[in-house]
């Protein structure tokens, strides 16, 4: 087929006729955004993003619906393009209602992930919630005592009871860290070589240097101070901030290898001009350290002096005179702090003077309640005038103006104005003033500096005029924060720093982010009241004699219950929004088209799936996809225009109608309308990390993607790379990926004591295996021992577990395994075909064929009917084909072996024949069957087809049925080629696997065993004649209750190896977590075989993979992704007396995990 050459974005490209614009754009990396196109639907174009311009047309063109042309000259990224992308994003914004972020996220001057780290702590992950802290406050155990906490103000949970304790929950995250054996630090870049210099060793100086040397770069802090930690310890009182948590937290800092160097002043002990020379880049975090004065009569009287000053003087152990009375001037934390201070230092009475209400002043609640218990006197609406000394020329008298409330001023807080002819007069020995601090830059020559003395820096790259020097914090543009805020900058800063020492520029942008405004407390009168935990604290009587820290901080339980009040307000799927994403890259503003909007409500019945329509953007992927792709229909849109709507089918709840949960139109859908229901105490959005690896359910082998946080298991999405899904799962890769790690998982080993299942060691639950398998096998003879090994084994565990077996000389076997049928006609005991032949193959005919067993298969079967072939299905009557738009002829008869019996006697009444042994007595077995009209027909459409496929599931019909499909495949002649024989379908991921592994016994050759080490399986036959029993599964079974000893299986989620799909595909199988499970499933034959000294070497699972290699050439690690062996040809063929019987015989899978999703998910219907 010839080629078309056109022109994208000044780049020459090829393309094939009928091929879109964005096709070939995909093709050739090329950019194109898109909100409606999936590859696997029919074209949309409703999104309209992926317009772009093409040479000679006035007009935009879609590239998902246009067909490229000969020489189109194509441009998608134009002024023109970008503007129509953005409005048409403005206009899906416009009626999208929901929080991308959560409201105590957006409000943390940070950025800290606060839903993000509430969530793991949820989930009892502590250790990655501290990670995710640090993330963005490298000093959480400080922050999380002194923090003003505006994310609690911002928390929804307050329009229930109370607002979520965020503070603390840092705070408890941050303590467990640094009392653990092994605190956090992040990993360090390469080093740059880059040298920077920060002047200032406080909040934003610390966290400056944290983030520049997780860069890689040589950092050093350059501090007056002679410790470092700058207001947090010279400026908050130790019962607020124990020196020693802030003093742990920054020596984890200095192992990061920055360099501290206190007691030294810039302009000093050391020239500023010598630190620009000497360092590639300088940051100013100096602070606000000196205190503004009152500007009032008397201000400069012996005894009047500065908050921090005064703090500071404490916090070095200075001795201070303060007298009996003392007034603090101010109404933020600085003042309280002062106020509790004096408290503490002896003073009798401690005055506060504020000139608004108690109200309005900024200080944090608690610490306005707690210095009120603490004796603190508020003198509310009054301001100093005058300070009056006493003989000896100290301050002896305060005098203030009485004032009232007068007009808001431009803030909104109503102004203090001075009540006239009314003053009062207070008697003190000390007068505080903390009203605010002020930048001394007066060292620091040459940086342009505000009318205020403080410096003078860009906004948006914290550059000052001063090329590489930087600065952040209290000290720059006139800018007064909490530490908080100054983390926040540090962090801009820092990444500021970063790009410059690699040339760049880098501007902070406040990113674009859609929040919710119309929730208030009848939005949640429905849930259930739950309030803060109360903290163990001193009393205030206590409080008053000493320092010591007030409370205690959160115990492990109380986290865990605080954190999962939290209301999870941002959305699950922010991180992967599409939408989010194109909204900042062509910087929308929504607010141009923004109206009234329809609230609907969401949908929660569904067990696996939320349903939130406020965030829908009718893209129509998932009624598509749900229709187009699986077949099934349940979604559909309706109504029109504003009004359209994606519901489920005739206004049912969506479990009502005919999904089968397979979950494609969640992992579809490119915003949160749609969502994943997850097993999690409290679900969580994050960032998440992907491993790819391969579906332990049936034997297709989907390639599935584990999304995981840390080692928590997040979700399930099919990998659009996978060569059998090719981007689709059903509901059991997408819903059970975690059934084996749930809170009822097995985590410690059991033996039987006095008829009961007590708790043990490793050590003596193996030993106790070794020694009954001895004594039987010496009792009974080797043949009265067996291993069972489970087909959701991998081929590594496999074999560990079969090696033990051959060395002890006792059977094999699994009980999920049927004899083979196949293998009695065409000596193979494997599918002889693969099903990407049937996308290719003319007939397909499925005998006992149930989709929900294999639901990808079935969506195979339905895209081979588009693509041509024709589906011919012989099924029970009991057992109907439903739910995947198959395009097929169906006929439903007895559930009688005869029926297929039918089939072959008509074969042989059209001619066919065989010289194949044992054909004459096969075709004299069919001489009284009656072959009915209906099935003639199916005969005659597979006898006359050029090539044809049988598809039937092995533990679906019975061995007879098989041997019986062999003989039929053989007497047609549609056996042995490409497109042309049988489709074989194992019941688990690794059937096969164990098959060629050599463990191709099933429960049969339980006769005779009295010792059964059983490996992962639950079957469902009597035990009752075994004298020992063993069993290793991820929980306690109805198996595991009747064993002697039991221990703890791990799963697919945490293992590596390799599965053996059903068509012989060698595939990957790739940790993405660890289990709390201390001797994992290839780990436990092998120390079974050092207790019976023959000690196998296998320190790891690569161990076991390498000597695999060695022994089976199948398994080489080249071979992954690979079909195994090619198309099997029948292996000393012959026909077989078939006797009548029942043609479906469904056998119960052994293996627990999959009897327990599929009760879930089809209802029992498998």
């Amino acid at each position: 087929m010839n080629k078309i050459r056109l022109n994208i974005d000044d780049r020459e490209v090829l393309g094939l006729p009928g091929q879109t614009i964005l096709e070939v754009a995909k093709e050739n990396n090329i950019f194109i955004p898109t909100l409606c196109y999936d590859e696997r639907a029919e074209i949309y174009g409703s999104c309209g993003i992926c317009v772009v311009e093409v040479e000679g047309s006035p007009k935009l063109f879609k590239a998902c619906a246009t067909e490229i042309a000969p020489n189109m000259i194509i441009k998608t990224n134009t002024e023109r393009v970008r503007e129509s992308r953005k409005t048409n994003l403005e206009l899906l914004l416009s009626n999208h209602n929901g929080d991308c972020k959560a409201p105590c996220s957006l409000g943390c001057p940070a950025n800290t992930d606060c839903q993000g780290y509430v969530g793991l702590i949820a989930n009892g992950l502590h250790k990655a919630a501290l990670k995710l802290v640090k993330d963005k406050i490298p000093l959480p155990a400080s922050i999380g005592r002194v923090c003003p906490h505006p994310c609690e103000s911002d928390c929804r949970r307050g329009l229930v009871e109370q607002p979520i304790a965020i503070k603390e929950l840092k705070r408890f995250v941050g303590d467990r860290d640094l009392n653990s054996d092994d605190p956090y630090i992040p990993e360090i870049a390469k080093a740059t070589g880059k040298k920077v210099a920060i002047i200032g060793g406080g909040p934003a100086g610390l966290s400056a240097s944290y983030f520049l040397a997780q860069n890689g770069h040589d950092v050093t802090i350059i501090d007056a101070m002679p410790k470092l930690g700058g207001m947090l310890r010279y400026g908050i009182p130790e019962y607020r901030l124990p020196k020693e948590i802030l003093q742990k937290e920054i020596d984890l800092i200095a192992k990061m290898g920055v360099k501290m160097e206190t007691n030294t002043k810039v302009g000093v002990d050391v020239s500023f001009e010598s630190i620009k020379n000497k360092y590639d880049a300088v940051l100013m975090t100096i602070g606000a350290w000196s205190s503004i004065g009152l500007h009032c009569k008397g201000d400069d009287t012996p005894g009047v002096m500065g908050g921090i000053d005064f703090l500071e003087k404490i916090a070095k152990s200075k001795t201070i005179n303060l007298g009996e009375s003392v007034a603090v001037v101010g109404g933020g934390n600085v003042a309280m702090d002062a106020c509790r201070t004096a408290v503490r230092m002896g003073a009798k009475k401690v005055y506060n003077i504020y000139r608004r209400t108690i109200k309005e002043m900024p200080a944090d609640e608690m610490e306005i309640r707690e210095a009120q218990e603490e004796g603190v006197r508020f003198e509310n609406l009054t301001n100093p005038i005058g300070i009056i000394p006493g003989e000896d020329g100290r301050v002896s008298k305060i005098e203030l103006q009485v004032m009232k409330l007068g007009e808001p001023d431009e803030r909104g807080r109503r102004r203090p104005v001075p009540v006239e002819g009314q003053t009062k007069v207070l008697d003190v020995d000390t007068v505080i003033i903390a009203i605010g601090q002020q930048v001394d830059s007066k060292l620091f020559d040459g940086i342009e500096k505000t009318r205020k003395n403080s410096l003078v820096y860009d906004p948006e790259t914290y550059m000052t005029a001063t090329k590489g020097v930087f600065a952040c914090g209290d000290c720059g543009n006139d800018k007064v924060s909490i530490a908080v805020e100054s983390i926040a900058d540090a962090r801009k800063a820092a990444d500021s720093i970063n790009a410059y020492l690699y040339g760049k520029e880098l501007k902070y942008k406040k990113p674009y982010v859609h929040e919710r405004h119309d929730l208030t407390e009848d939005s949640f009168e429905d849930r259930e009241r739950k309030y803060r935990p109360q903290l163990k604290e001193h009393s205030p009587k206590e409080r008053k004699e000493h320092f010591l820290e007030i409370t205690e901080g959160l115990t492990e339980e109380q986290a865990k219950d605080e954190a999962r009040r939290c209301l999870e307000c941002g959305c699950q799927k922010f991180h992967e929004c599409k939408l989010i994403d194109y909204a900042n890259i062509y910087k929308v503003e929504p607010e141009r088209f923004e109206g009234e909007k329809v609230i609907l409500p969401i949908e929660d019945s569904h067990p696996y799936i939320l349903r939130d329509m406020n965030k829908c953007i009718l893209c129509g992927l998932c009624v598509r996809t749900c229709d187009e792709v699986m077949g099934v229909g349940a979604l559909g849109l309706v109504t029109r225009g504003f009004d359209t709507q994606v519901q489920p089918a005739l206004g049912l709840g969506l479990e009502e109608t005919s999904c089968i949960s397979c979950g494609q139109c969640v992992s579809i859908c490119p915003t949160g309308a749609l969502q994943e229901k997850t097993n999690l105490k409290k679900n969580v959005p994050l960032e998440k990390e992907t491993t790819i690896t391969t579906c332990s359910y049936c034997s297709v082998g989907c390639k599935i993607e584990l999304k995981t946080y840390g080692n928590l298991l997040i979700k399930s999405e099919p990998n659009k790379e996978g060569h059998v899904n090719e981007g689709l799962i059903c509901g059991r890769g997408k819903w059970a990926f975690d059934s084996a790690i749930d809170d009822d998982r097995l985590k410690k080993p059991y033996i039987k004591i006095n008829g009961k299942l007590e708790e043990c060691k490793y050590r003596d639950a193996l030993t106790i295996i070794a020694k009954k398998v001895e004594v039987i096998r010496s009792k009974f003879g080797k043949d009265a021992v067996a291993i069972s090994i489970s087909d959701r084994y991998t081929n590594e565990e496999a074999y560990a577990i079969k090696k033990l077996a051959d060395q002890l000389n006792v059977k094999t076997l699994c009980f999920n395994h049927r004899k083979s049928g196949l293998e009695k006609v065409l000596g193979v005991n494997a599918s002889p075909n693969s099903m990407d032949e049937l996308l290719a193959t003319d007939v397909i005919l499925a005998i006992g064929f149930k989709p929900e067993n294999n639901p990808i298969l079935g969506i195979k079967l339905k895209k081979a009917a588009k693509n041509g072939a024709k589906l011919l299905f012989i099924n029970p009557s009991e057992y109907k084909i439903s739910n995947y738009g198959f395009d097929a002829k169906t006929v439903y008869t007895s559930n009688e072996i005869s029926k297929i019996k039918e089939i072959a006697k008509a074969l042989i009444d059209m001619g066919k024949t065989s010289d194949i042994e044992g054909f004459d007595a096969f075709k004299s077995s069919l001489e009284n069957i009656e072959v009915s009209d209906e099935i003639r027909e199916i005969a005659q459409i597979y006898a006359d087809a050029k090539k044809a496929m049988i598809v039937f599931q092995q533990n679906m019909v019975s061995t007879d049925i098989a041997s019986l499909i062999g003989e039929i495949a053989i007497l047609s002649g549609h056996i042995g080629s490409p497109r042309d024989g049988i489709l074989q379908v194992k019941p688990k991921c690794n059937s096969q696997g164990l098959i060629d592994l050599g463990v191709t016994d099933g429960r049969e050759a339980l006769n005779g065993v009295k010792g059964l080490l059983c490996f992962g399986e639950d079957p469902d036959v009597d035990l009752s004649s075994l004298e020992f029993l063993m069993v290793s599964d991820t929980h306690m079974t109805k198996t595991a209750l009747s064993a002697d000893v039991v221990l703890p299986a791990t799963s697919f989620a945490s293992t590596f190896g390799t599965f053996t799909n059903t068509e012989r595909r060698l595939q990957r199988v790739s940790p993405a977590m660890r289990e709390n499970v201390e001797v994992p499933n290839w780990k436990i034959p092998t120390i079974l075989s050092k207790i019976y000294e023959k000690d196998f070497g296998f320190k790891c699972i690569d161990d076991i993979r390498l000597e695999l290699n060695d022994v089976n050439e199948l398994y080489r690690e080249g071979n992954v992704g690979q079909l195994l062996g090619g198309i099997l040809k029948p292996n000393k063929p012959k026909f077989v007396y078939i006797p009548d019987g029942l043609m479906v015989t469904p056998l119960k899978s052994t293996d627990n995990l999959m009897n327990k999703i599929n009760e879930e998910i089809f209802k029992g219907l498998i």
